[in-house]
């Protein structure tokens, strides 16, 4: 098999012959005219060319879809084949094509048959949405007529689409023009930044092919879809590793989170066999450290170790078939059982909770030479079948189309990195002696050589500006740009010269020998963040994971107050350099957590650094960990008692955040720590924002991965935070306590949720819940945040109802 490369040449005969006095020109025009003015013309230029698409009327039903085309018939007459496109209420990566013929409507569904890949029923399977329906235009093809007039909405989105009109944007950035790209994305005339041009590419994957990095630096960081198709079917690491730019591949996995398995739905491709296939050597030694598989497969079964021999790419053939992954972290005594069958593996599974991600790995009763891999992923046991083969000589191991690995070990790091076919990646793992083992990531994931990646940005000593007059904390501003400043990204050629590590200041009291505390306004005015020698933290074994990194149980030793060494335990959450954002959200995290001091709250220790740039946070140690672990794992041992204590304790907790106007955006079951079962504590400020004097809401502003079941509507729908949010978040928690850590809402999609709460409809009530405290969860799920209680209401709630009587005595120590 051999990739296509006659579409790049023809891609750079349309950007050398055609239309050039219009696409090569971009400064010369700025002379004549402002950037809002061109943005403008070429707005209307693209609307002008896009008229005869503008097909597609959103999430619709097939009600309103029928009376649109019947108001479109008072307007065309009785036009057979009269049409519109709408998305399927089933998926919203699959559409319909609602269609008028001789009296009567159909709906047609139209199904993603893989990426950016449509058919209608038994029709032809065609790539991007607008070449379906244009396709559909010129024949019937098993439609009850073809398609001739549209009821006029809007275009297609443009992941969805084949090609699209060039616009600014594409021209701007195949002139390797940064300061006006720059200037283009933050203007309110932007094009779509995944728009694609008349050739079939987003200006990403211009700038990826020809190698401009900083204009890719600049799309990336401005919302530019990573893994987005062009026509030919590849993504921007394609392109990368096609044209061998190198030094961008590091862009778009750190920055962008580049998906380095995205295969080309046309030939089933890597970016590896693309490397491969080029010969280029540097890009397949950053994809390998960036755990890449050396033996992914494509669609025929053939490999990049197959393309660097067919094409006679000796010094990468070397590469990959002499390649052994370094800092192999998990092993079979961590997961392997090779006496159990199917039910005893389940039983395992079900015995430890059927957590998301935890597995095992037995033999296959099948075939002695194979094993099994018996993952849990939304309450669910799924099997695997490991198999073997021989390839090249030498046995190798594999799951259905997945990449061919050397060890079995070395199959179960990859899942636990990469989904990759999996309903989810491997995170921690049963073994024989039926310990819980966390599966740790290595360090080197993400440590490229110095001139292929991104230097992170050394921790300066912040200082936070004066608060207010009234001592409020607030909003996040352009103010807080000294914590978010990045390395410029210079070429791959060019030197870099590492940041020299600021001297370390004298490291501050454990928790249990806190300074006097100034009154609580006057703390909320503290302007530097304590720092730790990390020196005097010696760090241990991986306890957790977030989104951002890992948690690790750690010692930190100190000089009490007589001047003599104590040790104490810490736990150290590490911020990996996997995006460029990492340091301003560690920042804003230690920022909140140093602000708060309460019995009910982890408490903040301190920040640090390593000697290799990775950024440390480090609070006190919590005994029994997550709440949501703890309900799940010891649901025998919580009596009633129990939980109305825990429920007192975090609303009390929460009262004091939302005196300190803070809002904490993130409150669930497993950001609540126990240290034992008297005592739980709010934890996980990661999400947490102040809001100012004149506001009672933050408004989202930024992407991410959201905790769409724990959030209310006005959350979801307008981004907008505030205590009567977290309220909401804590009529959820309180379900996940009674319902002993059942996943609330179940096997609902976000979707689904969002459409099951706009229903009127809420969470039934746990069985083992009492009336009394279901009643509180409905009240904090009211629809308007008006009539939410405030956690002040539920604090007393808590405390004074006759029914929670058993934690009267305990509580009255908080006041």
């Amino acid at each position: 098999m051999m990739e296509n490369d006659t579409d790049d040449d023809q891609f750079d005969s349309i950007y050398a012959n055609e239309e050039t006095t219009e696409l090569i020109n971009v400064k010369e025009r700025l002379q004549s005219y402002s950037l809002e003015e061109l943005l403008k013309e070429d707005r209307e230029k693209v609307k002008e060319k896009e008229k005869e698409k503008q097909y597609y009327h959103g999430r619709i039903t097939r009600d309103v879809a029928e009376d649109i085309l019947k108001k479109e018939l008072g307007k065309v007459g009785n036009k057979d084949g009269l049409f519109l496109v709408r998305e399927s209420s089933f998926s919203c990566s699959s559409f319909v094509l609602s269609l008028y013929s001789k009296g009567v409507f159909y709906h047609f569904q139209i199904n993603m048959v893989k990426p950016c890949h449509f058919s209608i029923d038994e029709g032809p399977t065609i790539h991007g949405l607008d070449r379906l329906i244009q396709n559909y235009h010129e024949h019937a093809q098993g439609l009850p007529t073809h398609l001739t007039v549209f009821s006029k909405c809007k275009t297609p989105p443009d992941d969805q689409r084949h090609s699209g009109a060039t616009n600014l944007l594409h021209r701007a950035v195949l002139e390797n023009i940064p300061d006006i790209v720059e200037k283009i994305v933050k203007s309110k005339f932007c094009p779509p930044v995944n728009a694609k041009s008349d050739w079939g590419t987003t200006a990403l994957h211009d700038a990826c092919y020809y190698g401009f990095e900083d204009c890719a630096d600049i799309v990336v960081r401005n919302g530019a879809d990573v893994n987005a198709l062009d026509k030919d079917g590849q993504t921007a690491l394609h392109k990368c590793c096609k044209g061998n730019k190198a030094g961008i591949i590091s862009i778009l996995i750190n920055e962008g989170q580049a998906d380095v398995n995205m295969r080309n739905p046309k030939s089933g491709w890597t970016p590896m066999h693309q490397a491969a296939y080029k010969g280029h050597l540097e890009c397949i030694k950053i994809l390998l450290d960036f755990h890449s598989p050396y033996f992914a497969r494509a669609d025929d079964g053939v490999t990049p170790l197959d393309l660097t021999e067919n094409y006679e790419h000796k010094h990468c053939f070397d590469e990959l078939d002499k390649f052994e992954p370094s800092n192999i972290v998990t092993h079979k005594k961590d997961w392997f059982h090779p006496e159990i069958d199917r039910v005893g593996a389940q039983k395992i599974l079900e015995l430890k909770g059927l957590r998301e991600g935890l597995f095992l790995v037995r033999s296959s009763k099948k075939n002695p030479d194979w094993q099994v891999l018996t993952l849990c992923h939304e309450q669910k046991v799924f099997n695997y079948q490991i198999k073997t083969k021989h390839y090249r000589d030498r046995l190798v191991y594999y799951i259905d189309d997945g990449p061919y690995y050397k060890q079995l070990d070395h199959v179960i790091q990859y899942y636990s990195y990469h989904a990759n076919g999996l309903p989810c990646v491997l995170r921690l793992s049963v073994n024989p002696a039926m310990e819980l083992i966390q599966i740790s990531k290595d360090d080197e994931y993400f440590n490229l050589q110095e001139s292929n990646h991104q230097q992170f940005p050394m921790l300066s000593t912040p200082a936070l500006p004066p608060r207010p007059d009234d001592m409020t904390p607030r909003p996040p501003s352009a103010g807080d740009a000294e914590y978010s400043q990045s390395v410029k990204r210079t070429s791959q050629q060019q030197a870099r010269t590492p940041p020299t590590s600021p001297k370390l200041k004298t490291p501050p009291p454990p928790p249990n020998h806190p300074p006097p505390q100034p009154p609580a306004a006057s703390r909320l005015s503290v302007v530097e963040l304590k720092r730790i020698d990390f020196k005097s933290l010696k760090r241990g074994k991986e306890i957790g994971q977030g989104e951002f990194g890992s948690v690790e149980k750690g010692v930190y030793t100190y000089k009490n107050d007589k001047g003599k060494k104590e040790k104490t335990e810490v736990a150290i959450k590490v911020f990996h350099k996997t995006s460029i954002n990492n340091q301003e959200d560690f920042l804003k995290e230690a920022r909140t957590m140093q602000q708060l001091k309460h019995e009910c709250i982890v408490n903040f220790i301190g920040i640090s650094e390593t000697d290799n740039h990775e950024l440390l946070l480090v609070e006190e140690f919590i005994e029994k960990g997550s709440m949501l672990d703890y309900l799940l794992d010891h649901h025998d041992k919580i009596n009633k008692d129990n939980l109305y204590l825990w429920a007192a304790q975090i609303a009390l907790g929460m009262t004091y955040l939302e005196q300190q106007k803070m809002v904490h955006r993130d409150l669930a079951a497993r950001n609540i720590l126990l240290q034992n079962e008297k005592r739980a504590k709010i934890s996980d400020f990661g999400l947490s924002r102040a809001v100012g004097s004149n506001s009672d809401y933050y408004k989202a502003t930024t992407g991410g991965r959201w905790p769409i079941k724990w959030y209310a509507p006005e959350c979801v729908n307008y981004g907008h935070f505030s205590h009567a949010s977290d309220v909401w978040s804590f009529g959820i928690t309180l379900w996940e306590m009674f319902s002993f850590g059942e996943s609330p809402y179940g096997d609902m999609k976000g979707i689904e949720v969002i459409q099951f709460i706009e229903e009127g409809k809420r969470l039934d009530k746990p069985e083992k819940c009492p009336v009394v405290a279901y009643q509180q969860m409905l009240q904090c799920w009211e629809k308007e945040p008006k009539k939410r209680p405030s956690f002040k209401m539920l604090n007393s709630h808590f405390t004074e109802e006759s029914e929670y009587a058993c934690v009267r005595d305990i509580m009255k120590s908080y006041r």
